[in-house]
């Protein structure tokens, strides 16, 4: 799976799960159909960054998405849980 394939499936921090649950269980990830190859996760402090290291020549390319929820507008609000959101950073280098 490519970052933008795997970034297309986190909207949320339960799909993220999902695909932490998929990284740890291959018979998981082939029923849903994905191929999570070369990719694992570091748990991060309210989110999880998913990360694959690439072999290129002398160096190593390392991709890395990182998906954290995200509280929107002021951090002490009357709102509900409605307020909050993901933020999805790609980086590669």
């Amino acid at each position: 799976m490519t970052a933008e394939e795997l970034i297309s499936h986190v909207g949320s921090l339960r799909e993220a799960a999902d695909l932490v649950e998929s990284i740890d269980d291959p018979e998981l990830q082939r029923r849903r159909g994905w191929d999570l190859s070369g990719w694992c996760y570091e748990l991060v402090p309210w989110g999880v960054r998913f990360v694959r290291r690439e072999p290129r020549d002398r160096d190593e390319t390392v991709t890395s998405v990182l998906a954290v929820l995200s509280q929107l507008g002021p951090m002490v609000s009357s709102e509900p849980a409605q307020a909050q959101g993901m933020w999805v950073v790609l980086s590669c280098g």
